[in-house]
């Protein structure tokens, strides 16, 4: 199992910051990956939804992404989940807790070692391929502030930073060195 691991410094009006994927509004999460059996990266970097679920072919299983590698003829697939984990400010002491449910959730899928300013926001179950990273631009993230507000925050493609400016609050709101990272885990 695969897990992708977000880390970045939030203002410190920021609550917390998530990818916004629900239902009515899925997000197209962007991957780079590599067939596991003759080691060819994919031409072009996979969009993936993690609500659309195709049927395996000769299998009873679903995944949130099929293809077969042009190489080699394999079958590839791969199932997103999102986990329960939001990246919360651990400036905010409203935080504390929900942090460390974080941590204790993330000791059961065999990740440790992770400080408690980082977040894991997908599983990618991977059959036949690997994912070399992720690709945050196009992706549609939330920002929720302490006030309540949410904000909405796109990367650029190569960009790790975003500014804005809260109008009600009257002070700027910035997520700055953000990271995103494929992990192995159980």
């Amino acid at each position: 199992m695969l897990y992708l691991f977000v880390t970045a410094v939030l203002s410190e009006n920021i609550k917390c910051f998530y990818p916004t994927d629900n239902e009515q509004q899925p997000a197209e999460y962007t991957f780079q990956i590599v067939c596991t059996s003759c080691r060819e990266t994919h031409d072009s970097p996979v969009r993936i939804n993690r609500f659309e679920k195709h049927v395996m072919p000769g299998s009873r299983g679903e995944a949130s992404f099929l293809m077969k590698c042009r190489f080699c003829n394999k079958e590839c697939s791969i199932n997103l989940e999102r986990t329960e984990e939001d990246l919360y400010n651990v400036a905010n002491e409203s935080n504390v807790d929900v942090i460390k449910r974080s941590i204790a959730a993330r000791k059961k899928r065999g990740l440790k070692n992770f400080d408690s300013n980082s977040a894991v926001w997908l599983a990618l179950d991977c059959r036949g391929c690997d994912v070399l990273s992720y690709i945050a631009a196009d992706t549609k993230f939330s920002v929720e502030l302490v006030s309540g507000k949410v904000m909405e925050c796109v990367f650029d493609e190569g960009e790790n930073e975003w500014y804005d400016y809260d109008d009600d609050a009257g002070e700027e709101v910035s997520i700055t060195d953000l990271k995103l990272d494929i992990f192995k885990g159980k």
